[in-house]
């Protein structure tokens, strides 16, 4: 009985390590299963709460790229778009919305697991990565309208498409980052998640969505071209059509930008995780 009852002298403590020092990839790795299952509840809730998920993922984007295409055509606007100007916009605007619902929803995603966080322990930068993860089938749905739009406009990709799952990788660094950092902060402000979607809001009209470059003065270009996602969409595009020269300088910008981001998302949100519980 003795033996027994010394081996319950020990107590076992855990706390989340602060910084980079203590971070443990090998801890995520243990946790893999936890992570995939959280991505699944995120896809299943979203399909199961809406009967209609996959008609928005595809209304949203189409619908505005048919408006925007409507008052080109019109207007007889010089876009500077050397591609049919509804698959320019919708490839632009399918991009751009998984960036802005991914984080988002990232930048929410402590308060919407608080429940979880404050009963069972796993490593919490896990809660930001769901979002990025479980969005992308939403990005996958609004796709196919831009593969049969490639077919019947015969636009097919050259050999830049290789390139495509990198620029993939950059955006949702990007959103990891962004989404951590915000995270972190709007548990003790909220103020600051509707800043965090003015932003986005904003983004949407200057990051080369609905137009090009060339179409802006070229003493305000710099100030379009600071934006990381402006980069990142001229990236994508030269992916995706063929004869779009890829902006190798523009798209390194944005991959260093959302590599600092990450790593400034991260330290944020592994200093404030120690008092999630306590402010959730």
């Amino acid at each position: 009985m003795k033996k027994m009852s010394a081996s319950f002298d020990k107590e076992l403590v855990i706390r989340p390590a602060s910084g980079f020092g203590k971070f443990d990839p090998h801890e995520y790795y243990r946790y893999r299963h936890m992570l995939m299952s959280l991505v699944r509840r995120d896809i299943k809730s979203q399909f199961d709460a809406m009967h209609l998920a996959v008609v928005w993922a595809i209304l949203r984007p189409f619908t505005v790229a048919i408006i925007f295409a409507f008052f080109k055509t019109f207007s007889g606007a010089n876009t500077y778009v050397q591609m049919p100007y509804l698959l320019f916009v919708y490839s632009g605007l399918i991009f751009y919305y998984y960036f802005t619902d991914a984080t988002m929803q990232t930048a929410s995603s402590v308060r919407k697991d608080a429940t979880i966080i404050s009963k069972i322990y796993f490593p919490r930068l896990i809660t930001p990565m769901v979002p990025m993860l479980s969005n992308l089938t939403g990005l996958m749905i609004a796709t196919v309208p831009l593969l049969m739009m490639m077919a019947w406009y015969q636009t097919l990709p050259g050999w830049n498409i290789l390139l495509l799952p990198f620029v993939v990788l950059q955006c949702m660094a990007l959103i990891f980052g962004v989404g951590s950092l915000f995270a972190a902060i709007t548990v003790n402000n909220r103020d600051f998640e509707q800043f965090l979607s003015f932003m986005m809001y904003i983004g949407l009209f200057v990051s080369c969505v609905f137009f090009v470059p060339e179409m802006v003065p070229e003493w305000a270009r710099p100030v379009i071209l600071v934006n990381p996602m402006a980069g990142t969409m001229l990236a994508l595009r030269a992916c995706l059509f063929d004869g779009v020269t890829f902006p190798f300088l523009l798209w390194g910008y944005s991959l260093v930008f959302s590599a600092v981001s990450v790593l400034v998302g991260v330290l944020a949100f592994r200093r404030a995780e120690a008092g999630f519980v306590d402010k959730l």
